[in-house]
């Protein structure tokens, strides 16, 4: 048919060229990430307003995304770039971890269980 487009993998979600993975199990942030590691993916980053539009949309309850505490002092993405986005909420310092939960970033304990969302790129 002579159709190059990549498409995204089974049960993944397509979206402005970025594919989206939901996870069925709750297990702790790290084990979420090397979940989305082990399919080539990493944890959600969100890159702009159009994918918090999304994410805002579609969630029913909190989800592990790949920002948390770097050992420094900042909060950190997964793909390394530094948050600079609105206020994480949080009532503790040992809370590390972020979840996104509706329009929310709330900290963690990164021990928690909930459920994650991966993201991999198209390209």
């Amino acid at each position: 048919t002579g159709n190059s487009q990549p498409l995204c993998p089974e049960q993944w979600v397509s979206y402005r060229g970025s594919c989206y993975s939901f996870s069925k199990q709750k297990k702790d942030w790290h084990f979420s990430r090397q979940s989305c590691g082990a399919q080539g993916a990493h944890l959600l980053v969100i890159s702009d307003t159009w994918e918090m539009e999304l994410f805002k949309s579609i969630q029913s309850e909190c989800f592990w995304i790949g920002l948390r505490k770097s050992t420094g002092s900042g909060w950190i993405w997964e793909d390394g770039s530094i948050f600079n986005g609105t206020n994480i909420l949080s009532n503790s310092p040992v809370q590390r971890c972020v979840v996104l939960m509706k329009d929310h970033f709330w900290a963690s304990s990164c021990e928690f269980a909930a459920p994650w969302i991966c993201e991999k790129s198209l390209r």
